[in-house]
């Protein structure tokens, strides 16, 4: 059986809206075969296209570090009356590694939540867009504004014996280098996701699953912190891009596709 598509809206009216929503290009391969695999095919072929989308944060990752220049150090914007740092005060949790790691759950997460209709489809390219752009902007600064994370001696001191979670520690070292600071992608992204899958989940009344998906969402937040992996500054301006992105971009992209319809999609079918 396949998915349910709309019909096409060729007499949908044109507003300024229209620019903010239209899809690239290069998503026309994937959306040819948006049908195939029962409509499996899409989500599954979403989650590698973004995976690519974000991979230019690997070249940032071996960028900055060989610079290894911090322009300024976040956790003195958090300073307590007796003159220590907010971020030092902030207790390193061990565990919470496990929550720092569901991040992966909202990149999968996020298309397989999408309606498996054609609007459903091109909201679904547009969170895809948006998340890319908004961590684009954040590549930058991790360039040409870095800070260093210098926190991570608190976590290596509490770890003075082995733990089972050493080697989940050890990836993300690799992965998240203490130059790539703010503003936090795990906040940033996982921000954009959240409100997509929950305008999804709303349609469908699951409203029980998108609460749960919010305390998630904060409990990750939490754990940029708790892990030692970023400073209070990366985590506030990683909410700020995320509400950025979705007020000045985001919201009225899915806006004009129900506007627009099929009109506003740059793919072809």
């Amino acid at each position: 059986m396949q998915p349910e598509e709309e019909r096409p809206s060729p007499d949908a009216p044109r507003t300024g809206l229209e620019p903010v929503g239209k899809l690239w290009k290069s998503w026309a391969p994937l959306w040819r075969r948006r049908n195939d695999w029962n409509g499996y095919f899409f989500p599954v072929g979403t989650v590698f296209s973004l995976s690519l989308l974000l991979s230019p944060y690997l070249l940032t990752n071996m960028i900055a570090p060989s610079w290894a220049i911090a322009h300024w150090d976040p956790k003195t914007l958090f300073t307590l009356e007796n003159g220590t740092y907010l971020d030092h005060t902030i207790p390193f949790v061990d565990w919470s590694i496990l929550i720092y790691y569901t991040i992966f759950a909202f990149y999968v997460v996020l298309p397989f939540s999408a309606p498996k209709t054609d609007v459903g489809r091109r909201e679904l390219l547009v969170a895809v867009q948006f998340i890319a752009i908004s961590s684009w902007l954040a590549y930058l600064i991790f360039l040409f504004l870095p800070a260093e994370v210098d926190l991570r001696n608190q976590a290596q001191a509490a770890q003075a014996t082995p733990s089972w979670t050493d080697p989940l520690y050890g990836w993300f070292y690799w992965l998240d280098r203490p130059y790539n600071a703010w503003p936090s992608l795990h906040v940033t992204q996982t921000f954009l996701a959240a409100i997509a899958i929950s305008r999804w989940w709303k349609a469908r009344g699951l409203h029980l699953r998108i609460v749960v998906m919010w305390i998630l969402w904060v409990a990750l937040t939490i754990s940029t912190l708790t892990t030692k992996q970023h400073f209070l500054w990366d985590a506030l301006s990683g909410l700020v891009l995320g509400l950025l992105t979705w007020w000045f971009g985001f919201r009225l992209a899915m806006r004009t596709q129900n506007i627009f319809g099929n009109r506003n999609a740059s793919v072809q079918t």
